[in-house]
């Protein structure tokens, strides 16, 4: 409130205050990630069989977990960084952990991350011996490149995965199939969940700041305040329940049969055409969507440069860009017109406007986020349910996801253009693709 009154007196003062609010939490940040190394994350690691051996009866204990091969087994090294690498073994074994009951009928093997040293410990005078039979090798590599690893978190938008801090151990069962049994046992830091909740939080909120910068000389046109004085009918709030249920199940069911998120195209225009046809029959009053001719060309730059800064906080820096071939660069109108347009229709032309209308601007806008929140995390436990013991999902739930909500919204408000919503949500969506490290 303060900061809105000496901006209606001196832009020039309220900028250098928003300026040295952004200064402040970026320095914030800094101190967080070199206070609580890792606390930023990394580009999720790619999985593939890189040497496959077999090996000697072979009998380790790495923490709580005591492992016996008593007739030896097979070895699939499926990744390795300058520290980490990470294993698979198969064969007929025993598991005893101290903290936890384990079933070893159900277990064909183990997936396990280690420190390089560490492997090199309990290794010990173990010969492993490389597989030449082209069959088995052919089998073992597939069950290897089926293994989930390290899990990743906001994995169809910016990918993003927290190692386990220092010596380890993440390790999961494998059924005798070749399918990882999960959750999995990891040694987690609080500390360094808490750091990467607290400085995500912080890029969320200088992302707004910096929406705020750039759009110093933003009012609310006649017609948004018009409309903020008008209530909206109750069934047009009734609706947004089952725009969310349908919203939900489009995404769930896509997933289930491994489509990829273009196939929601679908759901999303049976969504608009009920918003339509409701809107036609005068159900629905004041519906334009975002879709206004006189702010058409609104926050076009906004949108680039707010993307830009999203996908960099979160990634990091870019080495480069990779050119591809032409279906690259033709997923971006793709992503444009079949996911990021429709959706931002749904979210924020309808369910933001309409919420807003009833509870104000900015009541709207975080319960747009809150519902944004629930809706994902809903997803989330009908796909992948496993994914609620890693505590690095609810930094997904609960910062990611609400915050690109948040910045989305924002810049709704700022622009009242649906266009450059939707060119902000495909570029999150593209960029990383694109992008080399």
């Amino acid at each position: 409130m303060l900061l809105k009154k000496i901006g209606a007196r001196n832009y020039f003062i309220a900028m250098l205050i928003l300026l040295g609010i952004t200064i402040a939490l970026v320095v914030s940040a800094f101190i967080v990630t070199a206070i609580i190394p890792g606390s930023l994350g990394r580009i999720p690691y790619q999985y593939e069989t890189e040497t496959a051996c077999e090996f000697e009866p072979w009998s380790f204990e790495l923490h709580n977990l005591e492992v016996n091969f008593p007739q030896g087994g097979i070895i699939l090294t499926v990744n390795q960084t300058d520290r980490y690498r990470s294993n698979l073994l198969l064969g007929e074994g025993s598991y005893r952990n101290k903290e936890t009951q384990v079933n070893n009928d159900l277990n064909g093997g183990l997936f396990i991350v280690t420190e390089h040293s560490i492997f090199e410990e309990i290794r010990g005078n173990n010969i492993f011996m490389p597989i030449e039979d082209e069959t088995l090798l052919s089998q073992v590599t597939k069950i290897g490149d089926n293994q989930k690893g390290i899990p990743a978190i906001w994995k169809d938008t910016i990918p993003v995965t927290f190692h386990a801090p220092e010596d380890l151990s993440y390790y999961y069962f494998v059924s005798p199939e070749g399918k990882p049994d999960l959750p999995p046992s990891a040694n987690y830091s609080m500390p360094t969940v808490f750091g990467a909740f607290l400085v995500h939080t912080i890029f969320i909120a200088i992302l707004v700041i910096v929406l705020t910068i750039l759009s110093p000389d933003h009012r609310y046109s006649r017609y948004w305040m018009h409309l903020g004085n008008t209530s909206p009918r109750l069934f047009s709030l009734i609706l947004i329940p089952g725009l969310l249920a349908l919203l939900a199940i489009t995404r769930i069911g896509t997933n289930l049969v491994n489509l990829s998120e273009l196939y929601s195209a679908a759901g999303y225009f049976l969504i608009l055409f009920i918003l339509v046809y409701y809107a036609k029959n005068g159900k629905i009053d004041y519906m334009d969507l975002g879709l206004r001719r006189d702010k058409i060309h609104n926050g076009y730059f906004l949108a680039i440069t707010a993307a830009i800064l999203v996908v960099c906080t979160i990634r990091g820096l870019p080495a480069g860009i990779s050119t591809g071939d032409f279906r690259t660069f033709l997923q971006l109108p793709l992503l444009f017109l079949l996911v990021a347009l429709p959706l931002e229709l749904i979210w924020r032309g309808y369910i933001q406007a309409y919420l807003s209308r009833w509870l104000g601007v900015t009541k709207g806008l975080l319960a747009m986020v809150f519902l944004a929140a629930v809706t994902h995390f809903i997803y989330l436990l009908a796909t992948e349910p496993w994914m609620s013991a890693y505590p690095y999902t609810y930094l997904e739930v609960a910062v990611l996801v609400p915050g690109t909500a948040a910045i989305l919204g924002y810049l709704y408000l700022r622009t009242e253009n649906i266009m450059s919503c939707a060119v902000l949500h495909s570029l999150i969506l593209w960029l990383p693709g694109i992008l080399i490290y």
